[in-house]
């Protein structure tokens, strides 16, 4: 969650100029820079759907301070999304296998509670993931018993090692 500590302790020692530049996703953008979205704790709750919205509007479900300049570097829906898809799987070296739906990739995907290309930015934050596949295997249902168990565990997480090996795009050469 953003809050004093986390935002507002550092105006004092970088000032207003620089302060409204912490975090330049649309700026980067303009400048072709390939966004990755992720966590970004403690300033954004660990809630996919609620980063994706941050990056939107630069306050997201939780914020006690409101939004921070999204005037300034707030960046599209669709440019939030792609950023927490592709961008993500090439920042991890995995875009050869997922990140888009595209033949001879992984068929990774999720259902959603909603569409969240046409939900209100406020709804977003809320989205639930009903049904989760890797590799084309379901990992996650939200409606069975395992689905029930798994939320707020890594759960998913686990899955997608098993389908893709943690570090089998990385090049480092271990396998774990």
């Amino acid at each position: 969650m953003r809050d004093v500590w986390t935002m507002e302790s550092l105006l004092p020692y970088i000032g207003a100029d620089r302060h409204r530049l912490q975090y330049p996703a649309r700026g980067l953008e303009q400048h072709g820079v390939r966004l990755s979205g992720g966590s970004d704790w403690p300033v954004d709750p660990l809630h996919t759907w609620n980063q994706v919205r941050t990056a939107v509007d630069s306050e997201g479900d939780v914020a006690t301070e409101g939004a921070l300049y999204p005037e300034l570097q707030g960046i599209s829906r669709a440019s939030s999304l792609r950023m927490h898809t592709s961008g993500s799987a090439h920042q991890l070296r995995l875009d050869h296998l997922t990140g888009t739906l595209s033949p001879g990739r992984s068929a990774d995907l999720v259902v959603l509670d909603r569409d969240v290309a046409r939900v209100s930015l406020k709804d977003l934050g809320e989205t639930q993931v009903r049904l989760a596949l890797a590799g084309g295997r379901t990992v996650y249902e939200a409606d069975s018993a395992a689905g029930r168990a798994a939320r707020g565990t890594s759960g998913a997480a686990a899955a997608l090692d098993a389908v893709h090996g943690r570090h089998g795009a990385c090049g480092c050469g271990t396998s774990h």
